[in-house]
């Protein structure tokens, strides 16, 4: 049998935490400072589409109709889960 007592066993298990956290946060750190590093550049003229021209780009089809069906009664069911809902009909808010 080994001579490890209990005592030595904490210090090793506690100094290995502490060594596995300090990596953990200096790939933290490393991983935040990629987004001072490599900043994208900010192009002078930015074009801008109309507001109009991006609504007419969503198509009304029955699988966008469904999810936002299907959205709609997530966010109404989020506070009473034992509620339940009826889709009457599906209209269009602009």
């Amino acid at each position: 049998m080994s001579d490890i007592s209990l005592l030595e066993g904490l210090n090793v298990s506690i100094t290995s935490l502490v060594i596995v956290f300090l990596v953990l946060f200096g790939l933290q750190l490393i991983l935040m400072s990629f987004k001072y590093l490599f900043k994208e550049e900010k192009s002078v003229k930015k074009e801008k589409t109309p507001l109009a021209v991006v609504k007419n780009t969503l198509e009304e089809d029955d699988e966008t109709k469904t999810v936002a069906v299907l959205m709609a009664l997530i966010l109404a069911n989020e506070d009473q889960q034992d509620k339940h809902y009826q889709v009457i009909s599906i209209k269009r808010v602009r």
